[in-house]
């Protein structure tokens, strides 16, 4: 079998068997090196095959086709406190895997595929916290994005390539709420869950100035979902159907996921060390209302579509990374990274329960073993979450005050052909 049919059917296999739930929003854990340097260089580090999904101009500097099969494991913990004093915490698991393959044509054509997630939400309250309970019921708030990616890169000549990615997404998402009612408390529950399939790009170039420096420049194009689903109504009992109805209904959202822009630089400032620094821009103001829909007509219907239509006003938000690479010998690699990731959130009042999110402090660690043809890739990060709180509730007890944090851990395998 030559290289060509290995590389697709390993590809085929994993574009098969991709299944991620994701943490956050946007994410950038689908590469496990990048992952040991807070994602400093992502792109142009040329140290795996996943430059395809962050800078595809990137795949001009891996000299040998090959595929690689990684995943990270995602623990988010989060505790809230209430202006009336209560307490809830999430505390989950979620695992993000991810697959590439590359095949290099000659040493000018680069063709390769990818499976990641891009985005991705999962934020769950016990049912009987008091955030759940309150006026509207937050209970689960879920959302998933699978990018599968086919890509080019060229190169020109000792210093430009060019690249790009056409990207068919699939998006999934559920939004799960007690349905509560003055005096009576919940009466119902509500499960809003959408699917969709849309379509985008991902372009970049890449400038060498010589073997040891390089930058990089990427644009990934927003999307707009358009989503349909079911929206499932159920009375807690019986005698409450009377209030909210009992049945299916039909669902729809169409959410605009954002453009970002990428800048990313490879230094190797000495024999066993390279600098490596990324600077991420992603125009998230464009996401302002979620757009959620429902067929439901029950009485409840007025109160309930506050938990389906929110607004966020979110606004652009920058990333800066920076990582330090030191080749131990020929074949231990050893990594470092910090970064800033500021949120799009605008202010309290318009951040919400379903996404607390607040600015976050990447420290990050990883090392890579090569030999022959195989290499493994490790890496671990912790993120500091600012706190943060929300002052959106119609009622004082669902406002809350928010300390989190999360840790990552990563393992890429990958093979060379």
């Amino acid at each position: 079998m030559n290289n060509f049919y290995k590389f697709a059917a390993v590809s085929a296999f994993a574009l098969i068997c991709a299944d991620a739930h994701a943490a956050g929003y946007q994410l950038n854990e689908y590469s496990v090196t990048g992952l040991g340097r807070s994602f400093a260089g992502i792109g142009v580090a040329g140290d795996d095959y996943s430059a395809l999904a962050y800078n595809p101009a990137g795949m001009t500097l891996v000299k040998r086709s090959g595929v690689q099969l990684g995943t990270t494991i995602t623990q988010v913990h989060s505790k809230a406190k209430g202006d009336t004093g209560e307490k809830t915490d999430m505390d989950f698991l979620i695992p993000l895997p991810s697959a590439f393959g590359q095949y290099n044509v000659n040493d000018k054509l680069f063709l390769g595929a990818g499976v990641y997630v891009p985005f991705g939400l999962a934020t769950r309250y016990k049912n009987d916290s008091y955030i759940a309970k309150g006026p509207t019921g937050v209970r689960k708030s879920e959302l998933e994005v699978i990018d599968f990616n086919l890509s080019g890169a060229y190169k020109l000549n000792s210093n430009w390539s060019l690249g790009a990615s056409a990207i068919f997404r699939r998006i999934t998402g559920g939004l799960t709420s007690n349905i509560n009612y003055p005096g009576l408390g919940t009466i119902g529950y509500s499960d809003f869950r959408v699917k969709g399939y849309t379509g985008t790009f991902n372009v970049g170039a890449m400038y060498e100035f010589n073997e040891n420096a390089r930058i990089g420049l990427s644009y990934r194009h927003k999307s707009i979902q358009k989503t349909s689903g079911k929206h499932y109504v159920t009375p807690a009992n019986p005698a409450y159907a009377a209030y909210i109805g009992d049945g299916k209904y039909h669902s729809a959202a169409d959410p605009e996921l954002p453009a970002s822009i990428i800048l990313s630089g490879y230094f190797k400032t000495a024999d066993q060390w390279a600098t490596t620094a990324t600077v991420k821009y992603t125009l998230w103001h464009r996401f302002g209302v979620f757009p959620g829909k429902t067929t439901d007509k029950t009485l409840l219907t007025t109160t309930h579509k506050k938990n389906l239509d929110v607004d966020y006003r979110w606004k652009d938000a920058w990333n800066f990374a920076l990582g330090e690479d030191y080749y131990l010998n020929n074949n231990w690699t050893l990594r470092a990274g910090v970064a800033y990731d500021q949120s799009p959130s605008r202010s309290n009042t318009y951040r919400t329960n379903r996404i607390p999110d607040t600015d976050r402090v990447w420290v990050s660690l990883g090392a890579s073993y090569q030999k022959d043809n195989y290499q493994i890739d490790f890496g671990f990060a912790h993120l500091f979450f600012a706190h943060g709180r929300t002052r959106n509730s119609p009622a004082k007890d669902m406002n809350a005050k928010y300390h989190s944090y999360s840790n990552m851990l990563g393992m890429n395998f990958q093979y060379k052909f």
